[in-house]
């Protein structure tokens, strides 16, 4: 558990620090970039120490797989208790919209090419590429470097959130119902991912449950698991997690359509606070724009608690 304790409380920290600097933008933009930074860091640095590991390499289709059904898992999950939890809701959740196809299809594809997650792949297979070729030495891709830079990751994110005025102000102007879709979310993730692991070779159940604990936020759980669990996992944990958020921005008026306007929001878990945003509110309007925000600020401050804890360290 000494891992886990000490991720949890540098989130704290973070989060305590932070707090000295809610509203102010300047601080708020600061910690963006310094996370984005730290974030290609670390993802570079993974990709260093897989390129490194002769296995991984030779299994990186299978990984890559294995990742599309687990990710694929954990959505489903969520998305069959969103239509459930439905009712909950306003009387036209269940109707979904009706958005121009073509247009959506155009944001999407924009979104998905101006996205961060682009960026993190390629750090990734630059790390990968060096390391591989020798351009980089072995040891960058030592646990030591990653677990640096995981800690200084974890205190940036905790006072990013901190920082972050949306929180309070949406638990203030909420009702107490909107608790359910990050529940939903939690709960259908784990549980989809389970099963799944359970039809997955080599993946037993509480990595499957940690890598759908990611809920999208790839760049942390990834870390968090690769450095738990190794290099193999942490591959799966990154592809599994950055399928389900490009899956949604590409899906989410369809989601809507066949499982209410909760199905965008609960598909993309904790990206639903800020990369997938744009296009949920495109597909289920603006008034639930506050609960999609909602739901992704819970489950990213949940993902360093949880990641960690299933994994038992």
């Amino acid at each position: 558990m000494f891992i886990s304790f000490i991720v949890i409380g540098l989130f704290v920290v973070g989060i305590v620090a932070g707090s000295f600097f809610r509203g102010n933008k300047k601080f708020i933009a600061l910690n963006e970039k310094l996370v984005s930074m730290v974030v290609f860091a670390l993802l570079f640095f993974l990709g260093v120490s897989v390129g490194a590991d002769t296995r991984v390499i030779n299994n990186i289709s299978t990984l890559g797989w294995k990742a599309i059904a687990l990710s694929g898992g954990a959505i489903s999950g969520s998305l069959l208790l969103s239509a459930m939890v439905s009712s909950f809701f306003t009387k036209d959740t269940n109707k979904g919209g009706k958005p121009d196809r073509e247009n959506e299809r155009v944001i999407s594809i924009k979104l998905i090419l101006n996205n961060q997650s682009i960026w993190i792949l390629l750090f990734f297979i630059i790390g990968i590429t060096g390391a591989l070729n020798k351009i980089v030495p072995a040891y960058w891709g030592n646990s030591a470097v990653s677990t640096a830079i995981l800690y200084i990751m974890m205190i940036l994110v905790g006072a990013g959130i901190g920082s972050d005025p949306r929180a309070l102000e949406i638990l203030r102007s909420t009702r107490f119902h909107i608790l359910i879709v990050p529940v939903v979310v939690i709960v259908g993730s784990l549980t989809g991912s389970l099963l799944i692991s359970f039809l997955t070779p080599d993946i037993n159940a509480t990595n499957g449950m940690a890598i759908g604990a990611g809920f999208g936020y790839y760049s942390l759980s990834a870390i968090i698991i690769g450095k738990i669990s190794g290099n193999e996992m942490g591959v799966i944990a990154l592809l599994a997690n950055i399928f389900r958020e490009v899956f949604t921005l590409v899906a989410a008026p369809w989601l809507v359509r066949w499982f209410g306007k909760l199905g965008a929001i609960v598909s993309g878990g904790a990206t639903a606070m800020d990369t997938t945003l744009p296009v949920i509110i495109k597909a289920t309007g603006k008034e639930f724009a506050v609960i999609s925000i909602f739901s992704g600020i819970v489950l990213s401050m949940l993902v360093p608690v949880l990641v960690p804890l299933l994994l038992g360290n």
